[in-house]
């Protein structure tokens, strides 16, 4: 199970997916959006 604030839970994942498939963003992008390298 993950920590309630981290970066990268499941639904923070989709989202960040979403980012880049849906809208187009870079990986880069969409990393620095989410503070994750």
């Amino acid at each position: 199970m993950s920590h309630a604030n981290a970066a990268l839970t499941p639904r923070a994942r989709l989202r960040l997916a979403r980012l880049v498939v849906e809208s187009n963003w870079t990986y880069a992008a969409a990393a620095k959006m989410f503070m994750v390298a």
